[in-house]
């Protein structure tokens, strides 16, 4: 599972950019519900949804992500 290795600094990267979380949705492509999931750790990026955050902000995936086990579910 992708997340991110940290909500704040990555709030802060998009910040620094100058963009607002939609706007910098509308420039990655990616729809403004699913990036305001990823930016709050509600939800794991596809590997294409990361790798287009990546390239909007010019960062490596090991800068932005970091991929975990996923946890299994106890019933």
């Amino acid at each position: 599972m992708i997340v991110l290795k940290s909500r704040a600094k990555f709030n802060e990267i998009i910040a620094k950019k100058g963009y607002s979380k939609r706007s910098f949705a509308r420039k990655s492509g990616l729809a403004e519900s699913t990036f305001i999931q990823i930016s709050n750790g509600k939800q794991s990026p596809r590997p294409d949804t990361a790798k287009k955050i990546c390239d909007a902000l010019q960062l490596k995936f090991d800068d932005v992500f970091t991929i975990e086990a996923a946890k299994k579910k106890v019933s």
